[in-house]
């Protein structure tokens, strides 16, 4: 195996200086003070200014109309799922040299003992043993140890690529209790969008959206971390139906956009309105 490279941002105080400015500022967007970026990193507000005027220089950082209001250009973001991919290839090839070896979860649906090659299938965002040659099969690994049908067990070994499906994540605005929360709500519609969508999860954030919920009659599989969780659901091919009220929906979506940008996912999520015109 070739050795691997080690990325400009290890090499280049200033490129991993810049990697972390804007990660903070991903994190912190759209209103960015200098002041805690400085205390952050551990560098001097003068130095984080110099930092502000190259970023935006060369484009990975526009400035809005009010004070210490700062957004990511796409440029941007291309760049740090760029970084991040190249940080997350030279961890992989360390941890081979180092032979680190990594343990693959997955659930027993056959009897199995430790040693064993066993193949293994995706469903609904989980792993799951089948017999290494069922026609099912998409990748093989070993077992490191005995597991029962049901049982958790760790693989070694992979060969072959477990096929994951591409998830969905359908958020619905809703409008918020000062708007006339879930009496201001188009309940047909919102269940037209569930019925149309046909979700393997559903996720609820606040009070409005849980009341709606109870007026369709369905329960919430997902109520906290809503962004996270449903961006890991999609990626594991799950499609998410998700109620939130107006002011939350921004939120959600830079969530979701930290996770595409930290795994280099491509997660596709669209925005209905929900509220009565």
């Amino acid at each position: 195996m070739p050795k691997q490279t080690q990325p400009i941002l290890l090499r280049d105080k200033g490129e991993f200086t810049k990697f972390q400015i804007l990660l903070e500022i991903m994190r912190n967007q759209p209103h960015i003070k200098q002041k805690d970026i400085s205390d952050k990193l551990g560098i001097t507000i003068q130095a984080i200014s110099k930092y502000f005027k190259k970023l935006t220089k060369e484009g990975l950082l526009e400035a809005g109309s009010e004070r210490a209001d700062y957004r990511l250009t796409p440029k941007a973001v291309t760049k740090l799922r760029e970084d991040v991919r190249a940080l997350e290839n030279y961890v992989t090839e360390v941890k081979h040299n180092l032979k680190i070896e990594h343990a693959w979860p997955a659930i027993a649906t056959q009897h199995i003992k430790a040693g064993q090659e066993i193949g293994l299938i995706m469903k609904e965002g989980v792993m799951y043993t089948v017999p290494p040659d069922s026609a099912l099969t998409e990748a093989t690994g070993k077992a490191l140890v005995d597991a029962q049908p049901g049982e958790d067990l760790g693989l070694t070994e992979l060969h072959g690529k477990v096929k994951v499906k591409q998830g969905k994540i359908l958020i619905v605005k809703l409008p918020s209790i000062r708007k006339g929360g879930s009496r201001a709500a188009d309940i047909a519609k919102v269940k037209a969008f569930y019925d149309e969508f046909k979700p393997d999860r559903v996720g609820v954030m606040g009070a409005v959206g849980r009341a709606v919920l109870n007026k369709l009659e369905l329960k919430a599989d997902i109520e906290f971390g809503i962004g996270r969780s449903a961006a890991i659901a999609a990626s594991r091919g799950l499609n998410v139906f998700v109620l939130v009220v107006g002011r939350m929906v921004n939120r959600m979506i830079q969530e979701i956009d930290q996770i595409n940008m930290k795994t280099g996912g491509s997660i596709i999520y669209e925005v209905k309105d929900a509220q009565i015109t």
